[in-house]
């Protein structure tokens, strides 16, 4: 009873540190009190709402209005990502900024992301010349990748704009007034630069010297400012050290978009409002972000410890066995068979996922466009995975009662075990998704780190929870349970801290090394300006976007690996963290995912 208590104790303990998290990321997003932070939702020429986020200046108001920039985020991302690259740097100087989620991304999905309206981009610009303490006379644009793109298309169909930043964008044209292109250095994704490598070559490439004025004889200067502010006609390409996503949360770039939006939308004045450019906060709101999800996490797994406790759940509780399924050996044998499986797999099957894939149109009720690639991949590596597991039982004698597949409780059958085991990882999940929803409610804030993960979700969303459960969950059922669990069940170690480190390091080793090495192998030579890795090889379409996304799988597979052996230690049975785990992974997904169609 005494730990029980102790259980709920630390469960409540981490969650008012995640609620101070969060509370203190909003404080930072508001620069404690100077910058007015609200969620609007408007109707658009569609007929269909849009949500966004606005950030007005305390300073900005009817009497006194303030330069506007309309902040677009990129494919696959959502509103909150563009405080990174300048949304929230920007509010902080004086300008009203208006964040939108582009349709079929974030809270705007009642209508699928395309490009024939720009994912309705343009409706964020044309509301915010509706607001009263704008100055209609001095409005901007910025965006990041595709959000770059289509700030392009809405500076081209209102002449009235006086600037735009373009962040990992295209070159932009003439038609353009004062045009600021953030140049990766370490740009992955072949479209923004020019399909050719390195980057640093482009100073000679004829498309780059067309857009800022120059000959195709010349040779462009990074972070050179072409042309005349005063007409219009500035040109600049600001290098930063950065890949694509690098770009996106890179200080110089905020740097870059600060002093080139208060050049050509306020003069260079620095008025009551200006701050240096190179004291930004930006990082704070999303490490505190970063904390308020690493604190929700670790309260609901002090609940389900003391759930455990109770007389109902503890009945789904056994010993964990000190057998091992496998040699050390064979267990080094088996998960090097993993990784390279891995290195075939993934970049084959992910690319039936992305912008114009054919799975959406296939099974229109399958509509997230890249989550239908890691889902396509997950699924067959799951029956790759299954086939290799039913050949090998068939020459083993284990029990698979004793490894936690099966119930060995004479007074509990299989799938009371089952039942009671998903009935606990979904009072996990509601803890967690009240934590989601109260911060995000009365702060406006979500628990995430630069990439949407833990968050309330549409009803458009919430549709196509079951959808995607089931495939992830056959996945986790094969590789966390049957794999991890059984096959693959390590040595235990002295203590329960010692074994659930030792068995979440060996796990990732074979259950991401894979991916490590491919993303390694792509941005090594990048990284050494040869050029990224499947470009040199002539293979480019598998890098690119899948390569960047790496970036979000891999700490996501970790973090799995940890919580599901860490229910396995708990309870002896495979069945809590093949729930919980899968459960967890579909919400981030349908959660953050684009819905498509991504129409031409």
């Amino acid at each position: 009873m005494k730990n029980t208590k102790l259980s709920y104790i630390f469960a409540l303990f981490f969650l008012t540190l995640s609620l101070t998290g969060a509370f203190l990321a909003s404080l930072i997003e508001r620069d404690f009190g100077r910058i007015d932070v609200t969620t609007v939702s408007f109707m658009t020429v569609e007929n269909k709402p849009m949500v966004a986020k606005l950030y007005r200046p305390i300073s900005a108001t009817a009497e006194t209005p303030k330069p506007a920039l309309l902040a677009l985020h990129g494919y696959q991302s959502d509103k909150e990502a563009t405080s990174t690259f300048g949304a929230l740097e920007l509010a902080k100087r004086g300008f009203v900024v208006l964040a939108i989620d582009h349709f079929g991304h974030g809270y705007s999905t009642q209508l699928p992301a395309a490009n024939k309206n720009m994912s309705g981009a343009n409706n964020g610009y044309q509301y915010l010349k509706t607001l009263p303490f704008v100055d209609k006379d001095k409005l901007g644009i910025f965006g990041h990748s595709t959000g770059g793109l289509n700030a392009i298309r809405v500076a081209k169909l209102n002449p009235d704009h006086k600037a735009v930043n373009g962040l990992s964008s295209s070159a932009g044209d003439n038609e353009l007034h004062n045009y600021l292109l953030t140049q990766g250095l370490y740009e992955e994704i072949g479209g923004y630069r020019e399909k050719s490598f390195p980057v640093k070559a482009l100073i000679h490439h004829e498309s780059r010297l067309t857009a800022v004025g120059l000959s195709t004889n010349d040779t462009l200067q990074w972070d050179h400012t072409y042309g005349n502010k005063e007409d219009g006609s500035a040109r600049r390409v600001a290098l930063v050290d950065g890949t694509h996503l690098g770009v996106m949360i890179a200080k110089q770039s905020n740097k870059e978009a600060i002093l080139w939006f208060n050049q050509t939308l306020q003069n260079g004045l620095q008025d009551q409002d200006w701050i240096n450019p190179d004291e930004q906060t930006y990082w704070y709101k999303e490490f505190a972000g970063l904390f308020a999800l690493f604190a929700a996490l670790v309260s609901a797994l002090c609940l389900a410890n003391a759930l455990l406790k109770n007389a109902y759940f503890s009945a789904i509780t056994q010993t964990v066995t000190h057998k091992m399924a496998i040699s050390k050996t064979t267990w080094k044998l088996f998960a090097l068979v993993n990784i390279i499986a891995t290195i075939i797999l993934y970049p084959i099957f992910t690319q039936w996922g992305g912008a114009n894939e054919p799975i959406a149109s296939v099974l229109p009720f399958m509509p997230l466009e890249m989550g239908n690639g890691i889902v396509l991949w997950l699924v067959v590596s799951a029956v790759i995975n299954l086939l290799f597991f039913v050949l090998w039982k068939k020459g083993s004698t284990i029990s698979l009662r004793e490894f936690g597949v099966f119930t060995n409780n004479s007074s509990l059958t299989t799938f009371n075990l089952i039942s009671r085991s998903l009935l606990l990882a979904i009072l996990l999940t509601a803890w967690l998704y009240a934590i989601a929803s109260f911060v995000h409610t009365y702060w406006g804030v979500e628990l995430r780190f630069l990439w949407p993960l833990l968050k309330p979700l549409t009803a458009e969303r919430m549709d196509l929870f079951l959808v995607y459960w089931l495939p992830i969950l056959f996945f986790f059922f094969v590789f966390n349970g049957l794999i991890i669990g059984v096959q693959m069940k390590q040595e235990n170690g002295k203590s329960f801290t010692s074994t659930l480190l030792t068995w979440t390091i060996k796990t990732s080793i074979f259950a991401a090394g894979g991916l490590v090495i491919l993303w390694l192998f792509h941005f090594i030579p990048n990284f050494m300006q040869i050029g990224p890795g499947f470009d040199v090889i002539g293979l480019p379409q598998f890098g690119g976007r899948w390569m960047m996304m790496l970036a979000v799988i891999i700490p996501q597979f970790i973090v799995f690996s940890l919580i599901n052996h860490w229910c396995y230690l708990k309870t002896g049975y495979i069945y809590l963290g093949v729930f919980f785990t899968s459960i967890l992974m579909t919400w981030i997904l349908v959660g953050g995912q684009v819905i498509g169609r991504f129409l031409i």
